[in-house]
């Protein structure tokens, strides 16, 4: 009996994946304006699967499985066989050359590091069984659905970045309106001191 049945380690790791790259703007975006086609969404589980199967390689295989007609335990395969475990900056390229690819948005920002640390949290805890983590990134999940993912758009033109979207940031906070004098005039005020 051939049962593929995920470790717990990877079911918990999948389940942080999906809730961060759910509340990652840039990704959000790129989903809820469809800029990877009509599968946006499908490509967003695609990614943390592609993630996943990085950090499944690298850990040691299980032990091959025993039927009623073995008579011994076969020893384990070597744990060099793995491949090493992917790192921040692995991680990283991963998401900006997934990101380029798929959706067509050169990110300008520092999202995909952020991402790629939290991926590396989200493993680490993972092995150790913890789900802290995990529970709070699902909560924030919770929290945001329904919620529009809004955005700047900078309508600019890099030759270089033609026929590519651009991932623009988030609106923090609302730009304050210009003064202006009993005259109706615009008060142009100095912002460095000398």
């Amino acid at each position: 009996m051939d049962t593929d049945v995920p470790s717990p380690t990877l079911i918990l790791f999948a389940r942080g994946l999906l809730a961060r790259f759910e509340l990652w703007p840039a990704l959000r975006i790129a989903v809820h304006q469809n800029w990877g086609g009509p599968q946006s969404a499908q490509k967003q589980r695609w990614l943390a699967g592609v993630i996943t199967d990085e950090f499944e390689a690298s850990l040691p295989p299980p032990f091959a499985s025993l039927t009623a007609l073995d008579s011994y335990r076969p020893a384990p395969i070597h744990p060099s066989h793995t491949l090493p475990e992917p790192d921040t900056e692995y991680i990283e390229a991963m998401l900006l050359q997934i990101m380029d690819d798929e959706f067509e948005v050169a990110l300008e920002d520092e999202s995909a590091f952020d991402v790629a640390r939290d991926v590396l949290r989200l493993w680490n805890d993972a092995k150790e069984g913890k789900d802290g983590y995990v529970k709070d990134l699902e909560m924030q999940v919770e929290q945001m659905k329904g919620k529009m993912p809004r955005y700047e758009d900078e309508s600019g033109s890099d030759s270089e970045d033609y026929g590519k979207e651009v991932v623009p940031q988030l609106l923090d906070h609302a730009k304050k309106a210009p003064e202006t004098d009993e005259d109706g005039f615009t008060i142009v005020k100095r912002k460095g001191g000398r």
